[in-house]
């Protein structure tokens, strides 16, 4: 028995809120296995309120019933890999299912975000598994003097018998296309399935279908759906630095019904918050998997380049540092901090946000976010000045911005008459974008800490349009002295031009 009085004892729990991203992979499989859960809750005529569950603590997330485990679910996101590595996971999952303080559990189960193979073929259900795991070598020890390792676990089945107990409660869990796996594009589409499958079974979904709102609802619920999860633990983050002795580490699935039957007519502010999260998260996930697919293919295709190796350690390096700052926004920033950053990357948008999610909506446009945002703080993360994502480049701060003209490149263009048409066409959107930004009193303060915008391919001075803003034809007065453009002259600069910036360290920017 783990005894829980002696400090040194080693624990099969683990906390690693520190580390949780409420908008990740593992928060979106809860949500799909809980609404699954609370289905078979309200068929089976159960208390809702008797269930929780509990994340980042025995497992991943786990399913309590009053104070008994009853499911404990190990998520892994990795791409197509070996079962060799998931082995040590594995084992820890099984340890757990049969470990002697939590012989409630009555199943465990391995979320994969692909498929798993093995030098005997793909491993799709728990007997394959069973049978390729067996045949490796022992799982990992480790030093730490608190958890269990997998070595440890492993021996705890071994020593008592328990590898047909264990394996008897494990499953690689199913979901309702029938696939043991769910790949990161597919589990926000998956989540969205099951919240109509809710519906549909309370007896809402053809009301508001009928209605034209189910599409607003479904996005609604799973917005605050996320958001309720993110919020815990987030709490739970705080409290534990804070070395509060106590914090609370479940959500009652009563919670969970409440959020799937609010009425989603009129939309608090909070709400808008959670959907930016989950757009820039959403977003950075599909560009970081994209650029780590380009790592690994050039590791695997050109390991005698060494300018292309040197080149994918720095992408790779800059891709963390974003990871982390990314993390920082939604772990760290209050509502209102998180609002106001978004104003910033995007200082041309102009949002209401009373108004609907199309406008909304601009704040998170994907190609925009992955270029020439995210492109910049990557290519320029060693100059990243702590986390208000401050670019230092030679001592002058720019800031990384979405701001891109759609239109391409006039270099190779032969017609002169469609080549004026089209400079024309670029420099009135150009214009628009910087009356946009001047007019823009949501980052006002926020552009006194800048000296350039960072762009995807435009290279003009703020200045140049000032005269075309209704706001500096009213500046009569003394107020006019607390503008930004009246204290420095902000230019707009393209990431080639930064580049070049960056490598002349004495020139003046």
């Amino acid at each position: 028995m783990l005894n829980r009085n002696e400090v040194t004892i080693k624990r099969v729990e683990f906390d690693a809120t520190h580390s949780w991203n409420g908008y990740c992979y593992q928060g979106k499989i809860a949500l799909i296995v809980v609404i699954d859960y609370i289905i078979n809750c309200i068929k089976g005529i159960e208390d809702i309120s008797q269930y929780k569950i509990e994340f980042e603590y025995l497992e991943d997330f786990s399913i309590i019933k009053n104070t008994n485990y009853l499911q404990i679910h190990q998520v892994k996101s990795y791409g197509p890999e070996s079962l060799s590595s998931y082995k040590d996971a594995v084992w820890l999952l099984l340890g757990k299912s049969v470990y002697e303080d939590y012989e409630t559990v009555e199943k465990s189960y391995l979320h994969t975000a692909d498929i798993i193979n093995s030098a005997s073929g793909i491993i799709d259900n728990p007997k394959s598994l069973k049978r390729v795991l067996t045949s490796y070598s022992k799982p990992s020890s480790s030093k730490s003097t608190t958890q269990k390792s997998p070595l440890e676990l492993f021996e705890y089945i071994e020593e008592r018998g328990l590898l047909d107990k264990a394996f008897k409660k494990f499953s690689l869990y199913r979901y309702a296309d029938g696939k043991v796996f769910c790949s990161l594009l597919e589990v926000e589409y998956k989540v969205k399935e099951k919240i109509i499958e809710y519906y549909k079974f309370i007896g809402k979904e053809q009301d508001l279908r009928e209605k034209g709102i189910l599409t607003k609802y479904v996005e609604c619920a799973y917005v605050n759906l996320v958001g309720t999860i993110d919020k815990h633990v987030n709490e739970r983050h705080f409290n534990r630095q804070k070395d509060v002795e106590y914090f609370n580490k479940e959500i009652n699935f009563s919670e969970i019904v409440k959020v799937l039957n609010e009425e989603y007519e009129k939309l608090p502010v909070e709400y808008y918050v959670f959907y930016l999260k989950d757009k820039v998260m959403g977003n950075f996930n599909r560009y970081y998997s994209q650029q780590k697919q380009i790592i690994q293919e050039t590791y695997e295709f050109q390991a005698d380049n060494q300018e292309s190796i040197i080149e994918c350690k720095k992408l790779e390096s800059g891709l963390n540092k974003v990871l982390d700052l990314i993390k920082y926004t939604y772990t760290e920033f209050k509502d209102e901090e998180f609002l106001l950053f978004c104003h910033k990357i995007n200082p041309h948008v102009r949002v209401d946000f009373t108004g609907d999610f199309i406008s909304i909506s601009e704040l998170v446009n994907s190609n925009f976010l992955h270029y020439p945002w995210f492109q910049s703080l990557v290519d320029f993360h060693e100059n990243i000045k702590s986390e208000d994502f401050l670019i230092n480049i030679n001592n002058h701060h720019y800031l990384a911005s979405t701001i891109v003209h759609p239109y391409p490149d006039l270099t190779s263009v032969q017609s002169t008459f469609y080549r004026q048409q089209m400079n024309a066409t670029i420099e009135a959107t150009i214009s628009n974008i910087a009356v946009n930004i001047l007019e823009n009193k949501e980052i006002y303060k926020e552009l006194y800490k800048i000296d350039n915008i960072i762009t995807g391919n435009i290279n003009k001075p703020l200045k140049d349009y000032v005269h075309k803003t209704t706001t500096f034809k009213e500046y009569n007065n003394e107020n006019a002295h607390h503008h930004i453009m009246d204290i420095k002259n902000i230019n707009l600069i393209d990431i080639n031009e930064c580049r070049i910036r960056g490598e002349k360290k004495h020139d003046k920017c």
